[in-house]
């Protein structure tokens, strides 16, 4: 039998898998069991969103062991689909420029993250799925996100509404993101 804190995976709905393991939507669709493929790795997500339990950009976590965790299932689309259907608004910028700077303000080492892991709500809040390294390895800006945001045509847009709304923080990732492309 497939039991994981007493959930019963043939109940659950197979969501995805990644690196760290595979994630099932339990039957009431409000959370979901990750089932990791190293304790290294389950204890080290767990240390982490327990850290960050009042930040509303992650997933609570309802319980946890050495192999798996059950926590909030968070709907809504990846923000690379997001944004190449319905473009970047002023409000998804601002949220993304939220997101980094309470990254900071949890004592992060990575001010950055894989958009893949970073999901868009109706609303445009948004929320972090599977954030990984976070104390570990040090980005002082977001290299990834500024990347992706290159890639999908909305960089200036996104720099545009950051110089006006956060001009330290344009000059600050504006000159690093320059200066990597250079490499």
């Amino acid at each position: 039998m497939n039991k994981y804190l007493g959930v019963d995976l043939n109940r659950c709905k197979f969501i995805g898998k990644g690196a760290q393991g595979k994630v099932y939507l339990l039957p009431d669709q409000k959370r979901v069991i990750k089932v990791y493929n190293s304790r290294k790795g389950c204890l080290g997500e767990a240390k982490m969103l327990l850290s960050v339990r009042n930040n509303p950009y992650f997933p609570r976590i309802y319980s946890y062991n050495n192999t798996c965790m059950i926590r909030e299932y968070v709907p809504g689309v990846c923000i690379n689909k997001y944004i190449k259907k319905h473009g970047l608004s002023r409000r998804l910028a601002i949220n993304i420029v939220k997101l980094i700077e309470s990254f900071k303000n949890e004592g992060f080492k990575r001010l950055d993250i894989r958009c893949a892991h970073i999901f868009v709500q109706p609303n445009e809040s948004i929320k972090v799925i599977d954030p990984r390294k976070v104390f570990q390895k040090k980005v002082t800006y977001p290299h990834r996100i500024l990347k992706t945001l290159d890639k999908l045509g909305s960089l200036p847009q996104f720099m545009e509404i950051l110089n006006k709304e956060y001009p330290d923080l344009y000059k600050n990732w504006m000159y690093k993101y320059k200066r990597s492309c250079k490499k």
